[in-house]
């Protein structure tokens, strides 16, 4: 069974947000996560595309741990938010976003990557060491990920 209407939001999602980065609302965010004094200078209300970011990105986190919860064929929305940080902080790092700039493709590639690695190590590692450890593993595992993530050295060009 292939999750056609899932990949189809998913989409929908990534394109309206490349939409609106691209939008005049995007700009002036993107230009206050930059440099807030530059962007004063250029006349952006700073405070107020603050606010607008943080509205936006927790509207998306609340629909993302929607579809989460719903993919498993459950819904707990009072808990859920608590262990769905670090799962996302280290699928967007994995993905080879750096902690100035992320993408959309990061992103993706790093979700991918990320559930992939998390589907196979249990497995993996259950196999060879004979025993049932698989959410200990997936732990560290993530939380491994997170690290390397954030310790990997960026070349800077000059």
């Amino acid at each position: 069974m292939f999750p056609t209407g899932l990949l189809l939001f998913v989409a929908l999602f990534a394109f309206l947000m490349w939409l609106f980065l691209r939008s005049r609302t995007g700009t002036a965010m993107t230009a206050v996560g930059s440099n807030p004094d530059f962007a004063r200078a250029s006349g952006v209300d700073v405070d107020k595309m603050r606010t607008i970011s943080v509205i936006l990105s927790t509207f998306l986190g609340a629909v993302g741990i929607i579809v989460y919860e719903q993919s498993f064929g459950f819904i707990q929305l009072y808990t859920a938010p608590s262990p769905m940080v670090f799962p996302a902080v280290a699928a967007i790092l994995i993905g080879g976003a750096s902690i100035n700039k992320a993408s959309m493709v990061n992103v993706l590639v790093g979700t991918i990557l990320f559930q992939g690695l998390l589907t196979m190590t249990p497995s993996v590692i259950n196999s060879l060491l004979q025993t049932d450890m698989s959410e200990v593993i997936r732990i560290i595992v993530s939380n491994g990920m997170i690290l390397y993530a954030l310790t990997r050295k960026i070349k800077v060009s000059k």
